[in-house]
């Protein structure tokens, strides 16, 4: 049996995957289509306070520890590839990148999600402008590094979730004023909530609740956002920075795309546009798994990421064995040969 493994997606989650597949007795292999190892944990400058065992390092830090194991283990990468096609023939996949071809027994799929960014807004007049400033942040693992740069300014931050949130927080201890746009409710985890009507109450955070903003201006210096209110009054106001926390994507598109044009399948999404599986990680297309942010956890950390890319591997272990345990069956007695046995039975 062929035990290579495709690992498509180099976050923690795929890096654990991998090393489980390796420990497991197969041969993981990890695409990813970044020149690193980390997905977006290497755009994340917030101490991890939720990893066990990791105290102070920030996820950055930790990426950069998960990819120098993966290095470690000798397990094999490749690094900065495109996805160009995928293909089932017989028991294997065929999987072709811009630079190579392998021919895997199971897939992984382990691509993440991204932060949204101005696709998300680009109905509100001006938003096209926003992507191109420099007094304008999408990422949300940037927010420690602008506390010192926002100094004495007016910031405005747009986004009632955790992100919002901490950014808002973070920025108030140093920012002249903050000034929350929440389009209907807060969402976050209590404590980040309390911690912004802490600073309503000491004047550090206008918070601005429900609110549709209805035009971006962006100049050199300063940024202009006129919005409406709960009480639809029209109201304006000039910040020097602005951070957009709008949610995230999953990474699902191009994978789905390959596949169906490769007539392996349609991966079944949930009304999210996350991948579906069932509790073993398993998806709607046989010996195709998902693990981490892609396949939409309860709560997307670094946490659940490696727990998911274990629970996969041994998914993929399980179901491997299974299979040539029927294999070994068959050749005793040539009448089950016939027999379909599915990898989810």
């Amino acid at each position: 049996m062929n035990k290579t493994i495709c690992v498509i997606g180099g976050g923690p989650s795929g890096m654990s995957c991998a090393l489980w597949l390796k420990n497991l007795g197969y041969s993981p292999i990890l695409i990813d289509k970044n020149k690193k190892l980390g997905g977006l944990q290497k755009l994340s400058n917030f101490e991890n306070v939720f990893y066990l065992g990791q105290q102070g390092k920030t996820g950055y830090e930790l990426a950069e520890e998960f990819s120098q194991h993966i290095q470690t283990e000798l397990i094999p990468t490749q690094l900065d590839s495109q996805l160009k096609r995928i293909i089932k023939v017989g028991d294997n996949f065929q999987i072709f990148t811009d630079k190579n071809k392998i021919i895997a027994r199971c897939l992984v799929v382990t691509t993440g999600q991204r932060f949204k960014g101005y696709e998300a807004i680009k109905s509100v007049e001006g938003s096209q402008h926003l992507s191109s400033s420099l007094l304008v942040c999408f990422n949300p693992g940037a927010t420690p590094l602008l506390a010192p740069r926002v100094e004495g300014k007016t910031v405005a931050v747009v986004g009632g979730g955790d992100n919002g949130l901490v950014t808002a927080r973070i920025l108030a201890d140093t920012a002249e004023h903050v000034h929350l746009f929440v389009r209907s409710k807060l969402r976050g985890f209590s404590q980040n909530q309390q911690a912004i009507f802490e600073r309503i109450n000491k004047g550090k955070i206008t918070l601005h609740q429900p609110v549709t903003i209805n035009r971006f201006e962006v100049s050199p210096n300063k940024i202009n956002i006129a919005f409406t209110d709960k009480h639809n009054q029209h109201s304006e106001l000039v910040c020097d920075y602005l951070c957009l926390r709008l949610g995230f994507s999953p990474n699902v598109e191009q994978i789905n795309q390959l596949l169906q044009e490769g007539e392996v399948g349609s991966l079944q999404l949930t009304t999210g546009g996350y991948i579906t599986t069932d509790k073993f990680l398993h998806t709607s297309i046989p010996n195709i798994y998902a693990a981490g942010d892609v396949a939409n956890p309860r709560d997307q950390c670094v946490a659940t990421a490696v727990a998911q890319g274990a629970i996969a591997a041994r998914s993929v272990e399980e179901d491997l064995r299974f299979v040539s345990e029927i294999d070994e069956v068959t050749l005793i007695n040539p009448l089950l040969r016939n027999r379909n046995v599915s990898l989810h039975s």
